[in-house]
């Protein structure tokens, strides 16, 4: 049996896959097997997957019958997965050269169920960047469900900074002994929502400081379009998490009622935006009259926008 398996959930990834799975190849423990799953791609991301299947026996390809999203790709390959641990890794993502061994290490020294490390934020612009700033928590300490919650609160300083990122070594075990796998309706903030699932389920989740995980930033992404729906979905993940949360701690309900209304928020400020686009100005004005909190977000964001667009259109001017 392999120590880790490397899980890749793929959907026309055909431009990254390659360099994807070669930087789990090169990895220095070499104990692995490496899973792509193809999500119905069909632009030739299947067909790549089976030849780089054909030249190295470590790697093995599952084809979906059917585009099911991320969440049901990595649930294809949570099944098939047979080593100790488990390593989420995006199609158009890197490891690190000595990541695997680094976590694997780590994770055994303090009897982890899931350990991350930082991220280097790669928008292909400029040289990557840590995701979590210096002296952020302190090294491989423990991280409860709390500060898992408020890790993924908006932060003006750090926009693109986001514990729900994270790509966490798993101990395959922890997930079989509670019947864990990835909600299948999300098609945003499923990783989120399972790691949540798996520190309500008792998890130890450590944090590295040490950014070996290199995330390409991409304004295709899912991540970057999700949908009125998108984060419907996510607040009924909030939603349903407090109606179960009676007995837990003060401190983690205060996080669970921060982020939900961080989403209830950005989910009105959508529904606003589509009711604009539709001319339908009074929904739109409806919508942002749901709650003083929302009330406030959407006329912020509102605001903002009118002067980005005078921003602009003075700058025009200026130009003629």
């Amino acid at each position: 049996m392999p120590l880790v398996s490397v899980v890749i959930p793929a959907f026309k990834a055909k431009a990254y896959l390659a360099g994807t799975v070669a930087s789990a190849q090169s990895q220095s423990l070499r104990d692995i097997e490496i899973i792509i799953i193809d999500d119905a791609s069909g632009d030739g991301t299947l067909e790549l997957a089976q030849g780089l299947a054909a030249a190295d026996s470590r790697v093995t390809v599952i084809a979906a019958s059917r585009n099911g999203g991320p969440a049901a790709a990595r649930n294809l390959g949570l099944a098939a997965a047979r080593g100790d641990w488990i390593a989420l890794l995006d199609a158009d993502d890197a490891f690190e050269p000595g990541r695997l061994a680094r976590l694997v290490g780590a994770a055994r020294d303090h009897g982890a169920d899931l350990l991350a490390d930082n991220l280097l934020l790669d928008d292909a612009r400029g040289a990557p960047q840590p995701m979590l700033p210096p002296g952020e928590g302190a090294d491989c300490a423990m991280l409860s469900a709390a500060q898992f919650l408020r890790g993924n609160l908006p932060d003006p300083a750090r926009p693109r900074k986001s514990y729900g990122f994270l790509k966490p070594l798993i101990r395959r075990a922890f997930l079989e002994e509670r019947g864990l796998c990835y909600d299948e309706e999300l098609r945003f903030a499923e990783d989120f929502a399972f790691y949540l699932d798996c520190l309500s389920a008792g998890a130890r989740f450590y944090l590295l400081q040490e950014p070996l995980y290199r995330y390409r930033l991409r304004d295709d992404s899912l991540t970057a379009r999700h949908s009125t729906e998108d984060l419907r979905r996510l607040q009924q993940v909030d939603q349903r998490l407090l109606e179960n949360s009676e007995g837990a701690s003060p401190t983690f309900r205060a996080a669970l009622k921060a982020h939900k209304q961080s989403i209830d928020q950005r989910l009105q400020w959508r529904v606003v935006i589509d009711a604009v686009k539709r001319g339908a100005w009074l929904g739109a004005l409806g919508a942002s009259l749901r709650g003083w909190h929302v009330f406030s977000y959407v006329s912020g964001q509102l605001a903002g926008e009118a002067w980005r667009r005078l921003g602009s259109g003075r700058a025009k001017t200026a130009e003629t």
